[in-house]
């Protein structure tokens, strides 16, 4: 807690900007106390800085107003949607005394549009409220979502390139049409047509001359107040299916039949391939014993909860969609090409219905649980907990978001793993993402994996690795440091093995798909020349350098 006097300095110092920034958003909608504003200085991951204050605009034209104002008085802001990119940064800023603009507020669907499959938004929807949205109004559509928080920003993902889990996971590639309220306060509209005239702004990604579009995203050219996304067309048919490898030795024939399925398309989803850990960290979370004992699991605390939970070294989940040939067609390539490695189960909507009834039965809190757990893993082979995923992953598929996944950033708290209401910055969760692209090879996905093991191992972390599709050519390597963030000397070792995993990994030529805003000020370091172009759009948007100076690697 800040000392009175301190806070009363800072007070002071700021005043007439605070009371200039209530007048254009209203006072409720401003936060300048220290002790308000610092929870926005922190995220799960052990960077923090100290924001001036924490504003929340409600439309455009309060934005513009905004933006005048911090070019007047040399201001920075920083702006967020939703601000639960956890991990990455949340709505933490690169340096201190920045104004944060967490947009929440400006969540209005503006329109769907059924026939074309897409619809108009602000950055404050959510992925849950546009779920809704959709299904209250009966449209037969499907909104692709990430395994992230269902409050999370269906255009900040967007915009940061965020993966999610349908056809349409490719976020950022799947938004057309944006509004931008540039430096110096002026909107435009992309797609080259005369705002508000454009008939294709929402349908056609490219329009006349260069391509703007893609500036905006992972920078700080502009504040996106609007934009299209693109939804799923509901199809006739859908089914999901888990995949359990049987053998570590068989990874690499794993990566190579993926790439060839995906080309093939028989591979519709952003595939999710997790190791163990993953997948207990979702099961479960370290006893006080185990949090005693050591920094990490031992092999053989880690087999012991394998066999515990029925949890294979590797595992992924994807979906089928189309008509009901296809899915038939489909379902016999994966049959053909999966079976011989491992453990393949389909699952169908009522398969998922019937799972989430039995455990109702005799899932936790159940008075059959105890009396059903060893039956349902000798049937199965399976634990209860696993099988609780099963509706879980089934739902995601279709783009139904759900707060299950983020339970993973407990796995090393003292708080209880919550059903609900979950939130790893408030319950002071560590947790660190850190997430660079290989080709969809073998050889580049085991290279990766060998150079960061080894740190994982000498700063005795878990290895917790995701592989997530993006393309049928490219996949993202997330890892992510678990650590007890009440524990000073482990937080230090985390922030210190992520800073080698970004230097060893930049030094073979793997770059990161997005990064944190710890190392934002760095990313572009092995790119002099790539820097040095996108600096000269950045100073000649922003001269006043007012919009989050700083974020990759920019102004």
């Amino acid at each position: 807690m800040k000392s009175t006097l301190e806070q009363e300095s800072h007070s002071n110092r700021f005043e007439p900007v605070i009371e200039r920034l209530k007048q254009i958003v209203g006072e409720s909608y401003v936060l300048e106390k220290l002790d308000e504003v610092e929870s926005y200085g922190k995220d799960t991951t052990p960077f923090r800085k100290r924001p001036l204050a924490v504003v929340f605009p409600g439309t455009t034209e309060e934005i513009q107003e905004l933006v005048f104002l911090a070019n007047k008085e040399k201001l920075s802001l920083w702006t967020v949607s939703n601000g639960k990119n956890w991990g990455y940064g949340a709505t933490v800023p690169l340096r201190d005394e920045t104004i944060i603009l967490v947009l929440e507020r400006m969540n209005k669907i503006v329109a769907v549009d059924e026939q074309l499959a897409y619809a108009v938004i602000e950055p404050g929807v959510s992925y849950a409220q546009l779920n809704l949205y959709i299904k209250e109004k009966g449209y037969k559509l499907w909104c692709d979502t990430t395994d992230g928080p269902p409050g999370g920003s269906v255009i900040g993902n967007a915009l940061e390139r965020g993966i999610g889990e349908t056809p349409y996971g490719d976020h950022f590639g799947n938004l057309c049409g944006l509004e931008v309220v540039l430096p110096n306060g002026e909107v435009m509209q992309t797609g080259g047509g005369a705002s508000g005239l454009s008939k294709t702004w929402n349908t056609y990604k490219w329009g006349t001359g260069p391509y703007l579009e893609g500036i905006f995203s992972q920078s700080n050219l502009g504040i996106v107040t609007k934009a299209g996304i693109w939804l799923m067309p509901e199809p006739e048919v859908f089914v999901s299916y888990v995949f359990e490898l049987t053998d570590e030795r068989d990874f690499p024939s794993l990566i190579e039949m993926i790439r060839r399925l995906a080309l093939q398309g028989v591979v519709q989803t952003k595939l999710h391939l997790i190791n163990d850990i993953v997948e207990l960290a979702l099961m479960t979370q370290y006893s006080g014993e185990l949090l005693t004992e050591g920094d990490c699991l031992t092999l053989d605390h880690k087999i012991k909860l394998c066999k515990q939970f029925g949890i294979a070294c590797w595992s992924f989940a994807g979906g089928i969609y189309g008509s009901a040939q296809r899915v038939a067609a489909d379902q016999t390539v994966l049959k053909k090409e999966l079976a011989p490695f491992g453990k393949l189960t389909f699952i169908t909507d009522a398969k998922a219905w019937q799972t989430e009834n039995l455990l109702k039965l005799i899932g936790p809190g159940s008075l059959f649980n105890g009396i059903c757990k060893d039956a349902i893993r000798q049937i199965f082979g399976k634990s209860i907990e696993l099988l609780e995923a099963v509706p879980k992953i089934h739902a995601i598929l279709k783009g139904n978001p759900t707060e299950y996944f983020v339970r993973h950033a407990y796995f090393k708290s003292q708080v209880k793993k919550p059903d609900n209401d979950i939130d790893p910055v408030r319950d002071q969760c560590g947790l660190i993402w850190f997430a660079p692209v290989a080709p969809l090879t073998s050889k580049h996905v085991t290279e990766v994996l060998n150079l960061c093991k080894p740190l994982f191992e000498e700063a005795n972390f878990d290895f917790y690795v995701a592989l997530l599709l993006t393309n049928p050519r490219s996949i993202v390597i997330l890892l992510s440091i678990l650590y007890q963030k009440e524990n000073e000397a482990e937080s230090i070792r985390a922030q210190a093995l992520y800073e080698k995993l970004c230097a060893v990994t930049e030094a073979h030529g793997y770059q990161q798909y997005r990064t944190g805003v710890a190392y934002m000020d760095r990313i572009m370091n092995r790119s002099p020349k790539y820097k040095e172009i996108v600096n000269l759009i950045k100073t000649a948007l922003d001269p006043n350098n007012i919009l989050a100076p700083g974020r990759y690697g920019l102004g």
